[in-house]
């Protein structure tokens, strides 16, 4: 689900991750300096070009010239002096187009004949359009040979296109937990520890009971959630159906439970009516009215670090109602028509899916690779103070995030549907908070909205 222009730059900033092609049996390291902070490569001579099974053999002397668009460039540069380290020849072109401007570049550029980048990048909210066009390549066939089974399980519906093809690797994997302030839970839950509070939301019957029990303490001073916006976003993106056939869309089946479930909440007051992506909703971050903000593994340092900045330490985090779900995130693939296809293949196999590049990734940024195999070996993250776990009370974000979130995460291919739904979601949030209806009558205008979007096929 994309989360607006601020979304846009914080979704692509919870950016990085990993697979080395070439570097399993280094045994040299080097000290690279990036952006003021030391990280370890290693630089072995021996062998020369990358061995792993199921990798493709990409020699260390390999030249190219590999060009990315980007929104925040600056983000992806951090990467780049550590892979020249080992792949000195390939020089990587970052090219900034704005996240408004990505997707509509990208396509009047297609149709028109014009040069589209080597890697492209694929944020949520038109991850699905971008994947129908058909223009990325199936990373499993040769020459690349990644294999399904070394990425984060939750990856895999999302790099995948409509016909289960893998086409692109995350930049980190982003499932989402419920953050929360730990002064807030003590006095109106009675308890900071996130098991014991998860415990207390563990589905939405107990969400609500707890909810009102809030209510009730605080005089109704303290709601769950900050906006309808909130509950839709988490209910929505936590029910993984199929809802195109080919024939039909059927938006009853994807929207009528989380719309039910929105409103419930919403009628019994215990969410409150801040306006999704307003200053409003940003500055509700440092209030003491919230309980509960859904908090994917970007947020900590690219929101809630921000904009509660006073409140370090105070934070924590929790399983949500009905489990984990996907929150955000952004691919990178590779073009069809690229004349750079081993040396953007060589960039995105070391940053984004490798040991090595899961290393540099986290010690630069805090991000986490999708590839698995990281987190079982010597240098993972799990064995790291994170960076912003002082942050949440001592809390290890990665633990969470990856041993506890992931695996249960609900995550889903993404189609162009997906694109239209989280626009009408954008525009008929405000409506529902200052319109009085009911769940029907809001499904009812949803289905509306998607047909004024696109009505290739029936909806129902």
């Amino acid at each position: 689900m994309n989360l607006k222009k601020i979304g846009a730059i914080l979704l692509t900033l919870y950016v990085m991750t990993t697979f080395v092609a070439g570097c399993a049996n280094s045994t040299n390291n080097a000290q690279v300096e990036v952006d003021g902070e030391t990280v370890t490569v290693s630089d072995s001579e021996e062998p020369e070009n990358s061995v792993n099974e199921n990798e493709a053999v990409i020699s260390k002397d390999m030249e190219g010239h590999v060009v990315i668009w980007d929104w925040n460039g600056e983000a992806q540069k951090q990467y780049i002096e550590a892979f020249n380290k080992i792949y000195p020849n390939i020089e990587i072109e970052v090219q900034d187009v704005s996240w408004d401007d990505y997707m509509t570049k990208l396509q009047t550029s297609y149709v028109s004949g014009l040069d589209l980048p080597d890697i492209i990048l694929g944020e949520i909210a038109w991850r699905g359009t971008l994947n129908e066009l058909g223009i990325l390549e199936n990373l499993e066939q040769e020459p690349y040979n990644l294999d399904r089974n070394q990425m984060v399980a939750s990856s895999v519906p999302l790099t995948s296109d409509v016909n289960g093809n893998i086409v692109g690797v995350e930049m980190q994997v982003t499932p989402a937990g419920f953050a929360y302030k730990r002064d807030l839970a003590i006095e109106y839950l009675g308890t900071d520890d996130p098991d014991e509070v998860g415990e207390m939301i563990k589905d939405w019957d107990t969400f609500l009971e707890t909810g009102l029990s809030v209510l009730e303490k605080s005089n109704g001073k303290v709601k769950m959630m900050a906006s309808m916006g909130d509950m839709i976003l988490t209910t929505l993106s936590q029910n993984v159906v199929d809802y195109v056939d080919g024939n039909a869309v059927d938006i009853t089946s994807k929207m009528q439970m989380p719309l039910e479930i929105s409103f419930k909440m919403w009628d019994a007051g215990i969410i409150g009516n801040v306006e999704m992506y307003s200053a409003d909703w940003y500055a509700a971050y440092a209030s003491d009215e919230y309980l509960f903000y859904e908090a994917a593994a970007w947020c900590p340092p690219y929101v809630i670090s921000v904009y509660a900045a006073e409140d370090e330490g105070n934070w924590a985090i929790t399983m949500p109602p009905n489990g984990s779900f996907n929150l955000g995130g952004t691919t990178l693939g590779i073009n069809k028509d690229s004349e750079n296809k081993l040396a953007a293949w060589a960039y995105l196999q070391y940053i984004y899916f490798s040991e090595e590049g899961g290393s540099i990734m986290y010690d630069l940024t805090g991000n986490y690779t999708c590839y698995a195999p990281y987190y079982e070996s010597d240098n993972s993250s799990l064995n790291k103070e994170g960076p912003y776990d002082s942050f949440f009370g001592g809390q290890s974000l990665v633990d969470f995030y990856i041993n506890q979130a992931a695996p249960m995460a609900k995550t889903a291919v993404q189609t162009r549907y997906d694109a239209v739904i989280d626009t009408v979601f954008q525009k008929l949030t405000p409506v529902y908070m200052l319109e009085k209806m009911n769940a029907e009558e809001a499904l009812e205008k949803f289905k509306e909205e998607v047909e004024l979007q696109d009505n290739s096929l029936p909806v129902k």
